[in-house]
């Protein structure tokens, strides 16, 4: 292989040469190094600065280049932690990098469903980033997690979560997408109902601690753990919705226009954003970001789409907020959409207090 040395966070290590370039890369020979997920990367160690411990188990368990799970035992106080691949190829490069980086590390060489079912205990932590969609691989790991353990979990195939290919969303998540204003968060939605179903179906609840799109993937760390009742409760988190003009309805079974299931209830833990810490791209305009988002519910108004269907100019955004706020609103951006604003006003009065900001 033609190696190219990278460095990342507090690690460097050795690649397959790449043309430096936005967007989803491509399998290869599952050597592969994606540079635009280093932000994504970021965001796996903050947040294992803020949830876990010396005492968590961590599986990297799809790692490539090894870079996740190397990064994770250096910069994180996970002292337990396990990289492994079903590529030879790219176990060797593991083995090199982390021996590049003086970390320490039980490197092996399985599929991720091989491995998880080899193993007598159980992880705390499993991390699924995969080439496409997770659906092969969360199950296994959702029903192995230990209680109250994590599940990370990404998914690349966002045009089929988005709406692009509604019979493919329904075939591998088992809910009707929404190519809409809210695609963004809509797919990340259906992602976590599909997530929340197969844990249900061992007995297991989830709940989302953060949750996220970002670029070409959605990713969401998930807490799962035992129980009957609970894993009831979490599906009472799961609705079909209509969206129309620019609003939505739930429980709408009785249209053809209907979607989902979605899943409704919080992408985040309000607790674990209180403690999360920039590291690298994770900047606090995005943690702000997020942690104005987790006061909201589900879903958003879109100025550009309202602004169409009003015919009028969409106002500068921060008109719009104080219109809201100024009537005992509360509001906020969401980073699935630049023109997007969560807010608790109806959409009546939302699109008068428009009409009033762009007057």
């Amino acid at each position: 292989m033609d190696l190219i040395e990278v460095q990342e966070g507090e690690v460097s290590i050795e690649v397959p040469n790449f043309i430096d370039s936005k967007g989803p890369k491509g399998k290869g020979d599952g050597v592969f190094y994606n540079p635009s997920m280093e932000k994504s990367r970021d965001i796996f160690i903050s947040f294992l600065k803020s949830w876990c411990n010396e005492d968590t188990r961590l599986l990297d368990g799809m790692a490539a280049s090894g870079i996740r799970g190397i990064r994770a035992k250096k910069e994180s106080q996970v002292s337990d932690v396990t990289i492994n691949d079903v590529s030879e190829n790219a176990v060797g490069l593991i083995k090199k990098n982390a021996e590049k980086n003086a970390v320490q590390a039980d490197i092996t060489q399985d599929s991720i469903e091989e491995h998880i079912l080899k193993r007598r205990y159980r992880y705390d932590h499993i991390d699924i980033d995969p080439f496409g969609t997770p659906v092969p691989y969360y199950p296994l790991a959702a029903r192995t997690v230990s209680h109250e353990g994590v599940v990370g979990v990404t998914a690349t195939d966002t045009a089929v979560l988005c709406g692009t290919y509604p019979q493919t969303c329904y075939r591998r998540y088992s809910s009707e997408p929404a190519n809409n204003w809210c695609r963004h968060e809509n797919g990340l939605r259906i992602l976590i109902a599909y997530c929340a179903r197969e844990a249900a179906r061992h007995d297991r609840w989830i709940k989302p601690l953060l949750s996220y799109y970002e670029g070409h993937h959605f990713r969401a760390y998930l807490q799962i753990g035992e129980g009957k009742s609970r894993a009831d409760d979490c599906l009472q988190n799961l609705e079909r919705v209509v969206f129309e003009n620019g609003d939505w309805k739930y429980g709408c079974s009785s249209t053809k226009k209907n979607r989902g299931p979605f899943w409704t209830g919080d992408l985040f833990s309000k607790d674990l954003l209180e403690d999360l810490k920039p590291v690298g791209e994770l900047d606090e305009d995005l943690i702000s970001l997020w942690k104005g988002e987790s006061r909201h519910s589900a879903f958003f108004y879109d100025t550009n789409e309202i602004s169409s269907i009003l015919k009028v100019a969409p106002p500068p955004m921060k008109d719009i907020e104080k219109g809201l706020n100024d009537n005992g609103f509360e509001s906020s951006r969401t980073h699935f959409s630049s023109t997007g604003i969560k807010t608790d006003a109806s959409y009546e009065n939302f699109e008068e207090l428009f009409l009033e900001a762009s007057s």
